[in-house]
């Protein structure tokens, strides 16, 4: 696990440094500039789009909270329904290059993503070859009817109260501090109107261990530390909040939200990774197995309106994504 601790390490000093993550970001968006977007991530967007096909009606307005490099989610939503969307995140980060990485990427696995959509696999590629031909962010933004939104200040609404139909969300979650985490989703939930849904994929299992290929996947190795030594090793450039089952549930109700789903992705190999570990942290030790190994969730969220105050039942199933083959 030498490049595990050598990253983790690294970036904890880089940090550290006067313009450190300013060095960090601008060396990252060189070195992924021809090549942000074309991974086979977009497969965990499907489930989300789906989830928004089944439940928001034509004309809705949906968030897409984190939006990052290149709109993860809200591209494959506008390829199943005609929605406006606000493309949220605390920087712009996008880019057109990164945009047609992506919906290049999209294009090459246009059968794959109209048989998970229920899609004519024609229509999908008319509409990314339309958004591929246009010049600008600009242009494809008012052809998707997405617009921008960049603001840093979370803790109160920055859009119009009860203005939300809908907000998705892709692995954003997980790398909000709970002190910033709570109060934006507070403000969120003002800004949903009453009866509207959230539905957040949230990825459980290490971070770092992306870094290093000797580590074995899935690997749970963050819970072995306390949080003192997390804070002070750890966590840089790369923030995690290490959240699990039972404190999402929580948060998410403390919030005013109702659990309607939650659908865990737990394997027995993942199982197996959360007992080889040599020690478990006492923040992770109290909490069930079937809680610490869950690999990836989604999580089905609702605002009641006063025709539905009560929260929802929780429902677990297993969301299973497709394999990618390599293009």
């Amino acid at each position: 696990m030498l490049r595990y601790y050598a990253w983790a390490f690294g970036e904890r000093a880089l940090s550290l440094v006067p313009g450190g993550e300013r060095f960090y970001r601008t060396v990252g968006r060189m070195a992924k500039s021809k090549t942000q977007g074309s991974g086979a991530s977009f497969v965990s967007s499907l489930p989300v789009t789906k989830k928004v096909h089944e439940l928001a009606a034509p004309g809705a307005t949906i968030m897409d909270l984190g939006t990052g490099w290149f709109h993860h989610d809200a591209f494959l939503i506008h390829l199943v329904g005609d929605y406006r969307f606000v493309l949220f995140d605390i920087r712009d980060k996008a880019k057109l290059t990164y945009i047609r990485n992506y919906l290049n990427n999209l294009l090459r696995h246009s059968r794959l993503i109209a048989a998970e959509l229920g899609q004519e696999e024609s229509a999908v590629r008319r509409r990314l070859h339309e958004l591929l031909e246009l010049p600008s962010r600009e242009a494809i933004y008012e052809r998707c009817n997405f617009t921008l939104c960049i603001t840093q200040e979370t803790s109160r609404p920055f859009l119009p109260e009860n203005s939300l139909d809908f907000v998705v969300s892709n692995c954003a979650l997980v790398h909000i501090p709970p002190e910033i985490l709570l109060p934006e989703l507070v403000a969120l939930h003002a800004m949903l109107k009453d009866g509207g849904y959230m539905y957040h994929h949230l990825g459980h299992d290490d971070h770092w261990a992306f870094h290093d290929p000797a580590v074995s996947w899935p690997s749970f190795n963050y819970m072995r530390y306390s949080e003192r030594v997390w804070d002070r090793w750890f966590q840089s450039l790369e923030y995690h909040n290490r959240l699990v089952k039972p404190e999402w549930i929580e948060i998410f109700q403390r919030c005013g939200f109702a659990v309607d789903e939650y659908n865990a992705y737990i394997t027995e190999e993942s199982r197996d990774a959360v007992r080889r570990l040599p020690k478990v942290a006492m923040r992770f030790a109290r909490y069930d197995i079937e809680e610490l190994a869950i690999i990836y969730s989604y999580v089905l969220l609702r605002k009641g309106g006063a025709e539905r105050e009560t929260p929802g039942t929780i429902t677990s199933s297993c969301v299973v994504l497709p394999t990618v083959e390599p293009a």
